[in-house]
C-alpha cells in the first residue's frame, strides 16, 4: 500500500534541488561571484578562436581575391559568418575592428560591456598580417609591443 502523505512530485523533487543547489552557492565564499568570472574566462576563450579564424579569413580572401579586407569583404567572400558584419563588430562581449589594405592587416579585439552583454572578458588582444601570433594586454588596447598570448 502506498503512503500518498510523503510522496513527492516531480515539481517537489525539482524545488528541492534548486533550493540545495542555490544554498550551496550562497554559502560558499565564491558563492555566485564565479559565475560572472567563468563567463569572462569563455567569452576570451571565444575571442581568441575568433582572432584565430579572422587571421585564417584573411589568409584565404588574400589568396583568392590579391589582398586583405575588412569584416563585410570577409562575410562577403564567405570566409566569416554575418556575426561578422559591420566595421566593429561586437561578439561575447568584445568589440572588434580591422585595418586592412592589399599588403597586411591588423585586428584587435577590447573588451565592451553593453546593455545586452554585461559580462565579459578583461584582457585587450591583437593580431596582425605579419606572424599571425596573439598579443595581449590587460590594461590597454593590445599591439605588436605586447606579450604573446
Amino acid at each position: 500500500m502506498k503512503n500518498e502523505k510523503y510522496q513527492m512530485t516531480n515539481g517537489k523533487w525539482f524545488l528541492l534541488i534548486c533550493t540545495l543547489i542555490l544554498a550551496s552557492c550562497s554559502s560558499s565564499s565564491e558563492g555566485l561571484r564565479v559565475y560572472p568570472k567563468a563567463v569572462g574566462a569563455s567569452d576570451e576563450g571565444f575571442t581568441i578562436q575568433s582572432l584565430r579564424t579572422i587571421a585564417t579569413a584573411e589568409m584565404q580572401l588574400r589568396a583568392t581575391h590579391g589582398s586583405y579586407g575588412d569584416f563585410d569583404a570577409l562575410t562577403q567572400a564567405g570566409f566569416l559568418d554575418t556575426r561578422f558584419v559591420g566595421q566593429t563588430p561586437n561578439l561575447k562581449g568584445y568589440r572588434y575592428s580591422i585595418k586592412a589594405s592589399d599588403s597586411d592587416f591588423v585586428v584587435n579585439a577590447d573588451p565592451q560591456t553593453t546593455e545586452t552583454q554585461p559580462t565579459t572578458g578583461v584582457r585587450h588582444f591583437y593580431l596582425d598580417s605579419s606572424d599571425s601570433v596573439i598579443h595581449v594586454n590587460s590594461t590597454r588596447p593590445a599591439s605588436k609591443d605586447d606579450p604573446v598570448l
